[in-house]
């Protein structure tokens, strides 16, 4: 009777030992956006790094799905209402997620994606500074004040009208996907005289004859910065922990893939995102030095300060680095 019992109580250890493993989702659904600034998540999904990284963390098979936005503010209702469970934001993005979820969902950084610079061009041949935009120009970018772009021509109209007018040149602004944004600029023949894009789309809009730039990211920040990061809830970290790891683990595993092979990793962009650039071009990008394909995050503070000092993030992080990331991101500064 007593070793029934022992047997009993030894099988009923074993059953609960098993339950966290047991109980992780068996999917995960990522979302990404245009451009070589996701170039990881599609070398992740590309070569199936998540599955196999889930596999070697003991989870087997684990399905996952991908899809492609338009920008930020269209992931965030998505990883609220649990539709995503990892996304990959601007800065902007994440702080106003971050401020709307504490408490609750949690939402924070679990990794940086890249450091890329962002170009403001325009093909408005009177346009060579800011004060030259008349009310009747029009000015592309990802979304309307909620977008990294969109944060960055406010910073840059502080610099240019003074503080109180950081917003001067909304009005002007228009979301448009950067595939689009980018057809228009070269196209002509519409209102829209200028774009605040990223790459490949900035630099293939140089190209052409007439288009310049007249400010970018790393002159408005004083240094570079992450131009994505990727966020989860707090909640799913909780209840997946293996399979939050394994994501995590893939994002690093194609981080190295296109660090150390840049000519196969531009392959995939060019095969996944059916870009018919030529293949120079996108290698031209990513041997440029201020592009970085890395999971640090840098300079979120310029960001969330400036959105302190204009109402627009309520609480105010007192520690960024501790608030807004999670323990596995690293903070580059």
């Amino acid at each position: 009777m007593h070793r029934f019992a022992f047997r009993t109580i030894a099988a009923l250890a074993a059953i609960v030992l098993a339950l966290p493993a047991l109980a992780e989702a068996n999917r995960v659904r990522a979302a990404k956006q245009y451009g070589i600034g996701y170039l990881q998540l599609m070398v992740m999904e590309d070569q199936k790094l998540v599955e196999k990284q889930a596999a070697a963390a003991g989870l087997g098979e684990v399905a996952v799905e991908w899809a492609t936005f338009r920008s930020s503010d269209v992931m965030n209702d998505a990883l609220i209402s649990g539709s995503l469970d990892f996304v990959c934001l601007g800065i902007p993005g994440l702080a106003t997620i971050w401020s709307k979820t504490r408490g609750r969902d949690d939402v924070r950084a679990a990794a940086g994606l890249n450091a890329l610079p962002l170009f403001l061009n325009v093909r408005e041949p009177s346009i060579k500074t800011l004060q030259d935009f008349k009310p009747e120009h029009r000015i592309a970018l990802p979304a309307v004040k909620v977008s990294m772009q969109a944060l960055l021509l406010q910073m840059a109209s502080a610099k240019a009208f003074g503080e109180k007018d950081y917003a001067k040149l909304d009005p002007l602004t228009t979301s448009l996907a950067h595939p689009d944004a980018t057809g228009m600029m070269l196209g002509g023949g519409t209102e829209i005289v200028a774009n605040f894009s990223s790459y490949p789309f900035q630099a293939r809009q140089l190209k052409q004859a007439g288009i310049r730039t007249i400010t970018n990211s790393v002159e408005i920040l004083g240094g570079p910065s992450s131009f994505n990061v990727i966020a989860a809830t707090g909640r799913f970290r909780r209840d997946n922990p293996k399979l939050y790891g394994a994501f995590l683990a893939a994002l690093d595993e194609a981080t190295d893939l296109i660090n150390k092979d840049k000519s196969a990793a531009a392959d995939i962009y060019l095969r996944l995102s059916k870009d018919r650039a030529p293949k120079a071009e996108i290698m031209e990008i990513m041997n440029d030095p201020a592009v970085r394909f890395t999971t640090d995050v840098f300079n979120l503070a310029a960001f969330t300060d400036f959105m302190a000092k204009t109402g627009m993030l309520k609480p105010t992080p007192k520690d960024w680095k501790t608030e807004m990331l999670f323990p596995e991101a690293k903070p580059a500064n």
